[in-house]
């Protein structure tokens, strides 16, 4: 064989090694607190310091539509609803570690570290899968239509359906359905609120009404408690010491309640905000069509700081203290 044809096949061979290698992103130090937006319209994600400052961009080559980052403060698992698998990233090598083969239909994630599992909603299946930290799927349980929205306490998984009226409650112990409730239709954002044992959930309406409030449930009745003001279309909610926060993107408008449910403050901030968080003592708000994140005072909501992010921001990851691994 002459030098020209070993050459390209030296070339095609470095060619197929390249693709079928995974990505580098650049690390993320173990030490360093951040807040952190994964962007949908450019399929990045940015890390930013407790100033703004961008630390990091990750350019990602999947349409990933949502993640979380797990309580180590290092692993980030990324999902899309087109996507076969979901990914598991490790932050301080910039690498990713494995993947889960799911299938297409994943809507939503979740860590529950008192059983050891993740979990995941699939709206194709319209079931919450529970894997094992090996990727091995282990129970399946049926929900209504289009399950999206999903949080945990000690004791349950509350999974919200999207396309249905139906709140699924799911016993931890046994990885069983122990009821349903009747929620709102097209239900997005959710909060629960343990000790007042109460669950808050927002969402876009029905049809061509647009919701205007937060449905309260009673989680000890499993009945509609009350409806708060909160025009339009609130989508997610944090609470903390200083109060519960809901953004509703509808409006632009974030709104600050205190333990009581009484409404003290509200703002109008970002364009299309869809993901609320808590960072570096401010409340932090990602508008999806501004393309910026914002820092907000948690008492007064006057914005102390904002910083340009990727195109569309449509999930908060932070860390500050970490954690010995």
């Amino acid at each position: 064989m002459n030098n020209n044809k070993w050459v390209l096949v030296i070339t095609f061979v470095c060619i197929l090694l390249s693709g079928c290698q995974k990505e580098k992103y650049a690390p993320i130090d173990e030490n360093q607190p951040f807040v952190a937006t994964l962007n949908v319209r450019d399929h990045g994600i940015d890390f930013l310091n407790e100033t703004g400052k961008r630390i990091a961009h990750w350019h990602l080559n999947k349409m990933y539509t949502g993640g979380r980052l797990l309580s180590d403060g290092d692993t980030l698992i990324l999902y899309g609803t087109e996507l076969e698998e979901v990914d598991i990233f490790s932050l301080k090598t910039g690498e990713q570690k494995s993947s889960i083969k799911t299938g297409k239909g994943i809507t939503n994630g979740l860590d529950i570290e008192s059983i050891s599992k993740l979990a995941f909603t699939d709206k194709i299946r319209n079931e919450i899968r529970f894997f094992d930290y090996s990727g091995k799927e282990t129970n399946h349980i049926k929900t209504d239509t289009y399950p999206l929205t999903m949080q945990a306490d000690d004791q349950h998984v509350y999974v919200a359906s999207y396309q249905g009226t139906k709140l699924s409650i799911i016993d931890l112990q046994t990885l069983t359905l122990e009821a349903e409730m009747k929620i709102i239709p097209s239900a997005t954002g959710m909060l629960i609120r343990k000790d007042a044992d109460e669950l808050w959930l927002g969402g876009h309406g029905s049809g061509n009404k647009a919701q205007s409030f937060i449905s309260v449930y009673s989680l000890k009745s499993d009945q509609l408690k009350e409806e708060l003001s909160a025009p339009l279309m609130p989508v997610d909610f944090y609470e903390n010491e200083f109060g519960i926060y809901a953004i509703s993107h509808g409006t632009n408008m974030l709104y600050h309640f205190n333990e009581e449910k009484q409404l003290i403050n509200q703002v109008e901030v970002g364009a299309n905000p869809f993901a609320l968080s808590f960072f570096a003592g401010n409340v932090i708000v990602a508008g999806f069509d501004s393309d910026t994140l914002y820092w907000l005072n948690p008492e007064t909501l006057k914005i102390e700081r904002q910083a340009e992010v990727g195109k569309g921001p449509f999930v908060i990851f932070t860390r500050e203290k970490v954690e010995e691994w």
